[in-house]
């Protein structure tokens, strides 16, 4: 594997503004006064699987976990923070969802100027362009961990993970999702009070086909292996795999590289620049071939940044098409902003990362398989520079009908 270039070998790095820059917590609106403070966050240091990487790189400032979260927008590589591209509309200048064809089921078209296209999302940005042998070479070793006989078993986590997990997750149920009308998010009525610009793919052609509490179903790991069009590896397919990330997981960060399943797959440059070229997907050719591509519900999670965070801001719905696309919404509940979210699944590995709004740093994944189980460990990627585990909590529809819900 080519020797990967030093952190003070980077173009830009040295531009990039500091984290004092950033903006800090404490200006986010409406933040409660008694969630847990950033400051009582272990550090990446004490964080599974983090602290090997080389160069005493610190943990995301709390003005890198709001890009991610949609509380500010991000800064882009290179130092700048994030402006417009040049040339590209504003979202009011944007053409109207009512001049477009074949848009005839799209979101809210009683007030067609307030949805706009987010084209940024398909875009893969600089610090990404990974060559594409070196995502074969990344392929190729992640395979060989499925049919290593030395590393058999390694996709389904040990007792003592899934207890991490599940205690992590059983904070936020008890604290918070219970304080929370849910039942009124992603319903007919919210859906044209909180327009967004939302990417190429997404499913609101077919939600209007379906009750709101469809979009919230968890689907069983046969039905999600049965769902897609393509032909995949059997032995990448012949089990389920549970993607945990950090010390006790099968996914571990040790000097400066990356192994799954006891197998080196990449360093870790490579495997963050490998997920955002993933889950960066060309936008369709027609708003009629979007229109044409069916969604499978994945459900609807509160998006925990740590154990501590027991009241999340953020949830998240998603679904995935036949072909494999990743598509969905993050709603912050207390900003009432929302943003698109999409990204791709890989046939080769099972391996599930997206985009969040038009963040060209932040890219998330985790596996298909964690997305039909009730609790989720995600990889936050903030650029190639640093990584953080979230989780994603799976809520439950709680509506007694689904007319109720649309009269909220």
């Amino acid at each position: 594997m080519p020797a990967r270039p030093g952190i003070g070998d980077r173009p830009g790095i040295a531009d990039r503004p500091g984290l004092a820059d950033r903006p800090g917590l404490p200006t986010r609106p409406g933040l409660p006064d008694n969630r847990p403070n950033l400051g009582d966050r272990p550090s990446i240091g004490d964080r599974p699987g983090v602290s090997t990487l080389p160069g005493d790189i610190t943990r995301p400032s709390p003005g890198d976990l709001g890009d991610f979260l949609g509380m500010d927008r991000p800064l882009r590589p290179g130092g700048s923070t994030a402006t417009p591209l040049p040339g590209r509309p504003g979202v009011g200048e944007r053409p109207i969802v009512g001049d477009r064809p074949g848009v005839v089921e799209r979101p809210n078209l009683g007030d067609r100027n307030r949805w706009g296209n987010n084209t940024v999302i398909s875009q893969r940005p600089q610090w990404a362009n990974i060559d594409r042998s070196v995502n074969v070479t990344i392929n190729n070793r992640w395979n060989t961990a499925f049919v290593n006989p030395a590393q058999r078993g390694w996709w389904a986590p040990p007792p003592a993970r899934i207890g991490f997990w599940a205690g992590w997750a059983s904070g936020v149920r008890g604290r918070w999702v219970v304080s929370h009308r849910r039942n009124i998010w992603f319903t007919p009525v919210w859906w044209g009070r909180h327009p967004f610009p939302v990417g190429g793919w997404h499913f609101h052609f077919w939600r209007h086909s379906f009750p709101a509490r469809h979009w919230w179903i968890a689907p069983t790991w046969p039905q999600a292996t049965t769902w897609f069009t393509w032909t995949a590896p059997p032995q990448v397919w012949a089990q389920p795999v549970f993607y945990d990330y950090g010390s006790g997981g099968n996914v571990i960060f040790q000097d400066n590289s990356v192994y799954i399943g006891g197998e080196l797959v990449a360093t870790a440059d490579e495997f963050a620049m490998s997920a955002m070229d993933l889950a960066t997907v060309p936008p369709p050719e027609s708003d009629e071939q979007a229109a044409t591509a069916e969604w499978l519900p994945l459900g609807t999670f509160a998006v925990s940044t740590n154990e501590k965070d027991v009241e999340p801001s953020h949830v998240v719905q998603i679904a995935v098409s036949r072909e494999g696309i990743v598509s969905g919404t993050l709603f912050n509940i207390e900003t009432e902003q929302s943003q698109a979210v999409q990204g791709q699944v890989d046939k080769d590995t099972q391996r599930v990362a997206f985009r969040i709004g038009e963040s060209e740093t932040i890219v998330a994944e985790t596996g298909l398989y964690n997305l039909t189980q009730e609790e989720a460990p995600l990889l936050i990627h903030f650029g190639a520079e640093r990584t953080e585990q979230y989780l994603l909590v799976r809520l439950e529809y709680t509506a007694d009908d689904d007319e109720d819900a649309s009269e909220m």
